[in-house]
């Protein structure tokens, strides 16, 4: 299988297992999926789904016990460890709830770590904008100990995408942050993929968080067993509650 121009990522026949013998737990199932450039996927199922195992596979963060991952034309599958770190340092942007930001740095300097270790300037019109729409022009000298939570995830999600990365990866991205904030988060991915052509890969829980995507893929079991392009609220709702959980 060839991967073309217009796929960004993508996963062949992805496994992953924990336990063994007759304790073994397929968190993934022989997955195939593939996530286009300049689009924005939520990823959604009931916990235990695989979700965010996949998410992490897909990011180099996990490694899968069968099966392929793509970036690109780049099998992650078959990097050794250095390679995968310049690959997430180069190409990939994450936003988490465990927010993950050096302490001893002030904001400004968490949101331009990536391109510091990666020798590149920023685009200081791009991460005026970034800074503007979080809402942290005020809070740039700040540490992270200085900061609220609902602050430290904007300086989070800023860093994500201070480098317009090829992927952005998001896990709960608004999980710690009161409905107004998250939603001006929310609105700031979908102009990131409208405008600027960022491809966003999210895992969420929350169907009106889902309702900013292009598509949703579910995952029940460790397989994918429904997608819904141009999701709504209630849609995504009504299909999470024939899960039962």
């Amino acid at each position: 299988m060839e991967a073309t121009t217009t796929v960004a990522a993508r996963a062949v026949n992805a496994i992953k297992s924990y336990g063994s013998g007759d304790n073994v737990v397929r968190a993934l199932d022989g997955i195939d999926v593939e996530f286009a450039s300049g689009e924005f996927t939520c990823i959604m199922g009931p916990s235990g789904s695989g979700k965010s195992t996949l998410m992490h596979c897909m990011a180099g963060l996990d490694s899968l016990s069968g099966g392929h991952v793509f970036i690109g034309d780049t099998d992650v599958s078959s990097l050794g460890e250095a390679e995968l770190t310049n690959l997430r340092r180069d190409r990939m942007g994450f936003i988490f709830q465990a927010f993950n930001l050096v302490p001893t740095l002030s904001a400004e300097e968490n949101i331009v770590l990536p391109l510091r270790l990666a020798g590149r300037d920023r685009d200081q019109a791009w991460f005026e904008q970034v800074v503007g729409t979080v809402g942290l022009g005020a809070r740039l000298d700040h540490r992270p100990s200085e900061l609220s939570g609902g602050q430290q995830q904007r300086v989070a999600v800023a860093r994500a995408l201070a480098s317009q990365p090829e992927m952005v990866f998001a896990d709960e991205p608004t999980g710690n942050l009161d409905s107004t904030t998250g939603t001006e988060i929310l609105q700031f991915m979908r102009t990131a993929v409208d405008d600027f052509d960022q491809t966003i890969v999210m895992v969420t829980h929350d169907p009106y968080a889902a309702a900013y995507a292009d598509r949703v893929v579910f995952l029940s079991d460790g397989k994918i067993v429904d997608e819904m392009r141009s999701p709504d609220g209630e849609r995504v709702l009504d299909r999470m509650k024939q899960f039962g959980r």
